[in-house]
């Protein structure tokens, strides 16, 4: 009985930010997805873990997979909320009382990621470009950095972890040879 291997295509899905005052909404479109098909969770380190795959034909699968930091200082994590309603994902996610927002006017603007976008102009092309574009450009470009780099606090335990670990093996060692030399001196003075 010879088993063959599901075969993944991974996709990136159109998603949309809604700004508000006290909340951002993150509108991820699924058409094609159940609700027992995705998953959205929260780490540790207030990133957020947006996954989900389904099945398109016998041993073919489709999969996604988007993780977005979320700076505690701006965003109550644990209020965090997601609902599944007609092929979109709707994740709530609100802002801490305290947090004012550093651009009012940039936060009305509703922004597409697309990850397409760039790659689909013509070079010749140049596109209308409004203010408003140009801002949700920018915002969609930082976003996207924000996406890759790693988080600074997890980069930090882990040098902490690794330091701490090169100090315990450091005296591990020097233990070790410590209790190399004085078994070496107590058997050289016995011989002689």
């Amino acid at each position: 009985m010879e088993g063959k291997a599901d075969q993944y295509e991974e996709f990136e899905p159109l998603c949309k930010w809604q700004r508000n005052e006290d909340r951002d909404i993150l509108e991820i479109h699924l058409q094609e997805f159940k609700k027992e098909q995705l998953k959205v969770q929260i780490s540790n380190y207030g990133v957020l873990k947006i996954s989900g795959e389904r099945q398109l034909e016998a041993s073919k699968r489709t999969k996604f997979y988007k993780e977005i930091p979320l700076p505690s200082y701006k965003y109550d994590t644990p209020a965090i909320n997601a609902k599944f309603l007609n092929g979109c994902l709707y994740i709530t996610i609100p802002k801490m009382k305290n947090f004012a927002p550093e651009k009012p006017e940039s936060s009305k603007i509703d922004q597409t990621l697309k990850p397409e976008c760039a790659s689909n102009q013509s070079a010749g092309a140049v596109p209308p470009c409004s203010e408003e574009r140009r801002n949700a450009a920018a915002t969609e470009c930082e976003l996207r950095f924000r996406e890759r780099r790693p988080s600074g606090l997890r980069l930090a335990k882990v040098a902490v972890s690794l330091a701490a670990t090169a100090a315990a093996v450091a005296a591990l060692v020097a233990y070790v040879v410590y209790m190399y030399k004085s078994t070496v001196d107590e058997f050289d003075d016995s011989i002689c």
